[in-house]
């Protein structure tokens, strides 16, 4: 087990959810009638570096409580 993998993923998660709040804060300005097609992409690729770093820590929690096995190891 290694501890540096929990708090890792811990600041993954952190930096996720911190993203989202951001993200949710600014939603009412993002449907207004003057919006752009860019503003529509930055919000969805926010989304998605959401969703890619929730999933990052959660691997790396994962890690940390799994012993760092995985389905296909090292099976040498």
């Amino acid at each position: 087990m290694n501890v540096k993998d929990f708090f890792a993923g811990l600041f993954f998660v952190a930096i996720a959810g911190y993203f989202t709040y951001v993200l949710v804060d600014s939603m009412p300005k993002l449907f207004i009638d003057s919006t752009t097609t860019w503003q529509y992409f930055v919000a969805f690729f926010r989304v998605a570096l959401i969703i890619f770093l929730f999933n990052l820590g959660l691997s790396l929690m994962k890690r940390f409580f799994v012993d760092g096995t995985t389905k296909n190891g090292n099976a040498r």
